[in-house]
């Protein structure tokens, strides 16, 4: 099938290996998480959609929850997690993973975005993988990051919590978006 002239320059450019091409890909993924993020609203609220997630969730909590609790006893060597995912320094009460702060939802808008970025498929099936490792290490990371916060400043956390990991968060997808450039460059060199 062939395309019409005026689309031509365009999938050409889009393609292109230059920074107006490397430009346009970029906008392309935001427009894309965009569209993720209002495509995910109307999902999200749904029965089903909470029941075929609420399984995903519990086992990245524990993940999460337990590699933090391994990490951290560095510095608190009485950290314990409790069944429903709270974090407990000294017996006291810390800090909850709720199912929202698992990353579940970044790795699944993530996907989304890769699903219809423009990389061939065999790429896109092996970056696939990489980009959730990244997304559930900055999901630790950022569960890391608000413990202590929480157990020294608690007057902080709103602001952590909303600003300074979600900030982090966002870089661990620019990240993923430059790891997807970088490999698919290694194609086509």
């Amino acid at each position: 099938m062939q395309l019409k002239p005026a689309i031509k320059p365009v999938s050409a450019l889009i393609h292109e290996r230059s920074p107006r091409g490397q430009v346009l890909r970029f906008l392309i993924f935001l427009a894309l998480y965009i569209l993720g993020r209002l495509l995910w609203m109307l999902f999200d609220k749904t029965t089903p959609g909470q029941e075929l997630l609420n399984p995903i969730h519990e086992r990245l909590s524990y993940f999460i929850t337990h590699t933090s609790c391994f990490v951290l006893q560095i510095f608190y060597p009485d950290i314990q997690t409790s069944v429903n995912h709270t974090i407990f320094i000294a017996g006291r009460p810390v800090i909850a993973l709720y199912p929202g702060c698992t990353g579940l939802y970044p790795m699944i808008r993530l996907s989304f975005v890769l699903l219809l970025y423009p990389l061939p498929w065999r790429k896109k099936l092996v970056l696939w993988p990489f980009s959730m490792m990244i997304l559930i290490f900055a999901s630790t990371l950022h569960f890391m990051l608000l413990i202590p916060i929480s157990n020294h400043y608690l007057e902080w956390y709103g602001f952590a919590h909303n600003w300074l990991t979600r900030i982090l968060f966002y870089g661990f997808y620019f990240l993923c978006w430059m790891m997807w450039e970088w490999f698919d460059k290694q194609g086509r060199d």
